[in-house]
């Protein structure tokens, strides 16, 4: 058997299509599982299942997979984000969380002249950038740490999702971290209340089609959809406090981080006690050394007692095989940390 090329840089590598064994004595037998949801995480499910042959997976965003759940027109849903209540009422009060992998939300430019990669932006002026306050690429604020900047007199163009999305859930979620003021005015959700002026598109190459076409824009999009799109140079750097030595003494220091496999898995670095029952993990901000602070988990979900979780089950176990897991950085993402890993397999197991 083959297995799939992994590529330990930002760029995508050619992942190869091949056959291979199952774990937790999930068989290839089965009959095909439907799935739909999150675009954040397509790329590497449409890749899975094309590889093992044991399901489908369609891209409409998390809100639109939640309802298809609800509807019982799938047998599992991609989410980047947990339901709402309302969400949870719907569906009949019970739901599973299956995290898959860990991903980044990159924030990519098109800023004539600039390379994104060269940008540091802090988490309070990624905040102020998508609340609308900093509207300019020339504001003295961004030109502090850019003097790149000092010419780009363009107003900014927001690019944001259009649909109810995991990624603007998490990203907005972020962002309440990093500004109250954008807590007050956006808040975090899954259809944050963006500024009038921003251009809606839908799904994540959606966002990455919108800022490739829009001069002076700025976007959030994962990094396999960034990396697809060929925006992995335009992928900016955010700033985290973080502790340094510095001359014999340990300082705090604002350190600008790209996303890349080593930072997201610097995120994903967390103790067992960390790990919710229920394994809804917030990875956004972490304060871990070398970490890209818009790192994420994404979900499989799927609701108890429905008929065909033993498909789901077996999907689960293939998800979570060394081949799918091993394949995750030539496709843009980073594998589950082991403990994360281990303790999903436990609840994968337990699915009926």
């Amino acid at each position: 058997r083959r297995i799939l090329k992994v590529n330990r840089t930002i760029r995508i590598a050619a992942a190869t299509a091949a056959g291979v064994g199952c774990l937790a004595g999930a068989s290839s037998a089965f009959a095909t599982a439907t799935g739909s949801g999150a675009t954040f995480p397509a790329v590497a499910y449409q890749n899975w299942c094309g590889t093992f042959k044991s399901c489908s997976y369609t891209g409409v965003g998390s809100s639109a997979g939640i309802r298809a759940l609800t509807a019982k027109t799938v047998d599992f849903a991609g989410s980047d984000a947990t339901l709402t209540d309302a969400q949870l009422a719907a569906i009949g009060g019970r739901v599973s969380y299956f995290p898959t992998l860990l991903g980044a939300i990159t924030v990519p430019v098109n800023i004539a002249g600039v390379t994104g990669n060269k940008l540091k932006l802090s988490g309070k002026e990624v905040a102020d950038i998508f609340q609308g306050t900093i509207t300019t690429w020339n504001n003295p604020v961004l030109v502090k740490s850019n003097p790149v900047l000092k010419n780009a007199t363009g107003t900014i163009t927001l690019c944001v999702r259009s649909d109810g999305s995991g990624t603007s859930w998490n990203f907005s979620r972020y962002l309440t971290k990093m500004s109250p003021a954008f807590a007050t005015a956006i808040s975090f959700s899954q259809t944050p209340n963006w500024p009038a002026s921003a251009i809606k598109s839908a799904g994540n190459p959606g966002v990455a089609n919108c800022v490739k076409s829009n001069a002076n824009s700025v976007g959030y999009v994962d990094l396999a959809d960034a990396i697809r799109a060929g925006l992995q140079t335009n992928v900016t750097a955010i700033g985290k406090s973080e502790l340094v030595k510095q001359g014999g003494k340990t300082k705090r220091k604002l350190v600008y981080v790209l996303p890349s496999a080593k930072s997201i898995e610097a995120a994903g670095s967390i103790k067992v006690s960390q790990i919710k029952p229920d394994l809804t993990i917030d990875f956004t901000g972490s304060s871990n050394a070398g970490a890209y602070p818009i790192t994420i988990t994404t979900w499989v979900l799927a609701v108890p007692g429905r008929a065909k979780n033993g498909e789901v089950k077996g999907v689960l176990g293939q998800f979570y095989s060394p081949e799918a897991q091993g394949a995750l950085v030539g496709l843009g993402f980073a594998p589950l940390p082991k403990n994360v890993l281990n303790v999903a397999k436990v609840a994968a197991s337990k699915l009926g």
